[in-house]
């Protein structure tokens, strides 16, 4: 596959990818073992759009804190206190939700409301890269999905290079298995071609995960509902507009919206609004 020489690590990022890093990028302030070397980093990924062209293509990454058991316990407090409402027997939907947790596309709105509202007071960044697929290479759609994978992963590689591991957690799907076997070495090859030479990096470690399993991965998966429903309502910017309104909700836990057609659209340096 070629690759597309794009970064969304910007060239003064870059450039200060030798230098102490301080408190200021996260929540995970996260104090050093006694070995010297940082907590590893828990992501939470997965895509959308695949296969459907009237949509867009987006990989994403849900970046959790320290806190991550505590996000995923409160994730299933949440669920089990939902699934024991009398009123949802026999709803559309529920049966579905209990079977399987929460799902943006499916979930009726007495589910995603308040799921909508745990998302709001739990900590969380979240990284989406997205393509309208004119400008990422692959002919075909399991093509392009990994190498959108393997370039937002390793710029989280160098992101988090003084940590020892990066835990990925992928939601399960069909046909993703050769990609998440190939994923460990050509991500590291990547960070290393963006870097400009081998340098020590965190040991990616990737497992697949279905929603019901770790629910935490519902956390991306209505981030990018969001983010796509505004782009494919041409990214209005009137509250008058609900897509706007539904991505202004998620838009302050975002760290990077990247398009590979039109660069950065939105960062936490550089919000909307």
């Amino acid at each position: 596959m070629t690759e597309l020489e794009l970064t969304y690590l910007d060239e003064r990022e870059l450039s200060q990818l030798s230098l102490p890093r301080d408190d200021s990028y996260g929540h995970d302030g996260a104090a050093a073992r006694p070995n010297g070397r940082l907590d590893a980093v828990r992501l939470v990924m997965d895509e959308s759009g695949n296969g459907n062209t009237s949509q867009p293509l987006i990989v994403g990454a849900v970046e959790l804190g320290d806190d991550a058991d505590d996000v995923e316990q409160q994730v299933r407090d949440l669920y089990k206190r939902l699934c024991a409402k009398r009123s949802f027997v026999g709803h559309p939907g529920f049966d579905e939700f209990r079977k399987n947790g929460f799902h943006s596309a499916t979930d009726p709105l007495e589910v995603s409301g308040p799921f909508l509202e745990l998302m709001r007071v739990l900590f969380f960044r979240a990284y989406i890269v997205v393509t309208d697929r004119t400008a990422v290479p692959g002919n075909t759609e399991a093509e392009r999905i990994e190498f959108m994978y393997v370039k937002l992963l390793s710029d989280l590689l160098i992101r988090h290079r003084d940590k020892p591991e990066l835990l990925c957690m992928i939601e399960q799907s069909e046909g993703m298995g050769a990609t998440i076997r190939r994923l460990p070495g050509s991500t590291t090859s990547r960070a290393h071609k963006t870097l400009g030479k081998v340098a020590p990096l965190p040991e990616l470690k990737i497992v697949m995960v279905a929603k019901a399993d770790y629910m935490s991965v519902a956390i991306i998966d209505y981030i990018m509902s969001a983010v796509a429903r505004w782009l494919q309502a041409k990214r209005p910017v009137s509250p008058k507009d609900w897509p706007y309104r539904a991505f202004r909700e998620i838009e302050p836990s975002i760290s990077l919206l990247y398009s590979f057609e039109d660069g950065r659209i939105s960062s936490r340096k550089e919000s909307l609004h």
